[in-house]
């Protein structure tokens, strides 16, 4: 058996149900890989494990890639992608919605301290003056969009759409990759050392990655509940694991096949990183399906 680890952004949760959907089912032993998920935390670089060898594949977001390969000089190569559009977004009220980044002129958003060099670049981007948005920090409460108090909040937009329903409030939604950061993320990163030496078991395992997904989508509501627990944490509802799993089936889907990028997907990323300073090599991405 080929040995790979995988080190997640982020904790086990749907986000990541694919992956363990290929390890319970036996796609991945199938395939004559065994296959070791790390979970992530808040404020981990997922791409600087494999430069310690902990991990041999990472899950990371195209601008950590980038920022890493400028500071270290580091060899990676991107052979996949997880969410063919990030999930990064804006999310308002139904009945005061954000359609555009226009609509935040003279109003204010709350934004994650890790995004906000992002969000300011978006808004200039998009024509906006400095200070014609105020924006103010953002700890994963919606509490200040239910009181009004905000226009709108920055965050993987399932969950605080998912918050704002119990609370009773219709949200909205607009994804910052349809508004100047047309991204993915959770690219599947490997070293070219590791791409060199272990071709065969990387396309198998981004295979067998794809047939996990497959399944999982054929009902949202199966492996969350019957995953629960091992390997997904019990941080949120099952309800609320279930609500996620299926609204992320649209952002990781694609005509292309699931973990596969395709050449608007590359152009797109290039041209956004050129553009906020860290320009990368366009064969930086190596798609293996």
């Amino acid at each position: 058996m080929g040995k790979l680890v995988v080190q997640q952004s982020w904790i086990n949760d749907s986000e990541f149900i694919g992956y363990f959907v290929a390890a319970t089912e036996g796609f991945y032993r199938a395939a004559g890989l065994e296959v070791l998920q790390l979970p992530g935390h808040a404020g981990l670089t997922p791409e600087l494990k494999l430069l310690d060898g902990t991990a041999d594949i990472a899950l990371c977001a195209p601008e950590s890639v980038a920022a890493t390969i400028h500071d270290t000089g580091a060899p990676l190569c991107v052979i996949g992608a997880q969410f063919q559009k990030s999930p990064l977004g804006i999310v308002s009220r139904a009945d005061d919605p954000v359609h555009n980044l226009g609509d935040l002129r003279g109003r204010t958003l709350s934004v994650p301290e890790m995004n906000r060099a992002m969000v300011e670049e978006l808004l200039a981007h998009a024509g906006l003056e400095a200070g014609a948005v105020a924006i103010v920090p953002y700890t994963h409460d919606p509490q200040p969009l239910i009181d009004r108090q905000i226009a709108g909040l920055v965050d993987f937009i399932v969950d605080p759409q998912y918050r704002l329903r119990l609370a009773g409030v219709e949200p909205h939604a607009m994804l910052l990759f349809d508004h100047g950061a047309p991204l993915p993320n959770n690219l599947a990163v490997v070293t070219e050392a590791t791409f060199k030496t272990r071709r065969r078991d990387l396309v198998d395992w981004l295979l067998a990655s794809r047939q996990g997904w497959r399944e999982n989508y054929l009902d949202p509501a199966f492996y969350p509940a019957r995953l629960r627990g091992n390997p997904l944490v019990e941080s949120r509802t099952l309800d609320h694991e279930i609500y996620a799993n299926a609204a992320f089936q649209p952002l990781v889907e694609t005509p292309s096949g699931i973990m596969s990028i395709s050449d608007g997907l590359i152009d797109g990323v290039v041209a956004y990183l050129e553009r906020v300073g860290l320009p990368i090599q366009r064969g930086l991405f190596t798609p293996l399906v």
